[in-house]
Formats: structure tokens, C-alpha cells, sequence
């Protein structure tokens, strides 16, 4: 099996983990987006925030939530809460459905929680979404290539037939 097709169902894994709606009980789509016990959390503004950015996910109203993810960061740079708002920005950007999907920014987002806050709560998850977007990328590359390159063969295929 080629490297591609073993992440898919990872990338679905991490896909319905992100877009999946909140059910009773702790399940690992559900874990609220604040970083470690409550003594670590960070600023209480802070979590506040993301708190509320992740009710707005929820609700559909990923825009706002992009900007109050945002608003985390540059407000509170500092703040280990931040990590969780990078993890909230890389989610938005890498849902399928989401208005604001973009692969490559969500591997930028990944790969910079990784670099800011290596000893996150989102590392590993960092690493599994930054891993098979990567592959993703590297797929959607390959495609135009070829693309790019079948549509220079038809192009060379018509002018051969119009000089014979």
C-alpha cells in the first residue's frame, strides 16, 4: 500500500475528530481545546477565549472563530493557551467543509504549534495532522504535474494532427 493510501484513514480519523459534534462523556473529539489540567490552562482570558471560539465552531460560525483564534494569538503570545488556538486555526483550516480550507496553511498552522509548544497536549495530534496534510500536499502537487504535463501531450497530439 503506497504512503498516501495508509494516511487516508488517518486524515479521515482526524477529520471526523474536527467536525465532530460534541456527544456525552469525554471522547477524543470532544476534549474541550484548553491545555492540561486547570493549573496549567494559562490565562483565564485566554481560555476564555477559545472557549468561546469553540462554541462558535460548533454553531457553524467558523469566520468568527477564526478571528477570536486569532485574536489569541497576538493578544496573548505568551500564553500557553495559545497552543490550543493554533490547534483550533490548523482544525478550521484543514475541514473539508469549512469555507476556510487550505491545506497548506493548516500544515503552516501545524508545524508551527509544533515549533512554539513542543510539549503541548496537541503534539501528537499536531504531528498526525501536519504528517498526512503533508502527504496530501505532496499528492495535490504530483496531480498538477501531471496535469499540467497531459495537457502539453494533447496540445502537442492536435498540432501533429493539423500538419498531417
Amino acid at each position: 500500500m503506497t504512503r498516501g493510501l495508509r494516511a487516508l484513514p488517518i486524515l479521515l480519523l482526524l477529520v471526523a475528530c474536527s467536525t465532530a459534534r460534541p456527544t456525552p462523556g469525554p471522547t477524543p473529539c470532544s476534549t474541550p481545546l484548553t491545555d492540561g489540567p486547570p493549573g496549567r490552562a494559562g490565562s483565564g482570558a485566554a481560555t476564555r477565549m477559545i472557549g468561546y471560539a469553540d462554541d462558535l465552531v460548533e454553531r457553524g460560525e467558523v469566520q468568527e472563530a477564526f478571528r477570536v483564534y486569532e485574536r489569541v494569538l497576538r493578544d496573548y503570545p505568551a500564553d500557553p493557551a495559545s497552543a490550543s488556538a493554533l490547534y483550533g486555526l490548523g482544525r478550521l483550516q484543514a475541514a473539508p467543509g469549512s469555507q476556510l480550507r487550505s491545506y497548506r496553511a493548516a500544515h503552516a498552522t501545524f508545524s508551527r504549534l509544533l515549533s512554539e509548544y513542543p510539549q503541548s497536549r496537541w503534539e501528537s495530534e499536531a504531528r498526525a495532522w501536519r504528517a498526512v496534510l503533508g502527504d496530501l500536499l505532496a499528492r495535490e502537487d504530483e496531480t498538477a504535474r501531471v496535469k499540467t504535463q497531459l495537457e502539453r501531450l494533447r496540445r502537442t497530439d492536435l498540432d501533429l494532427e493539423r500538419r498531417h
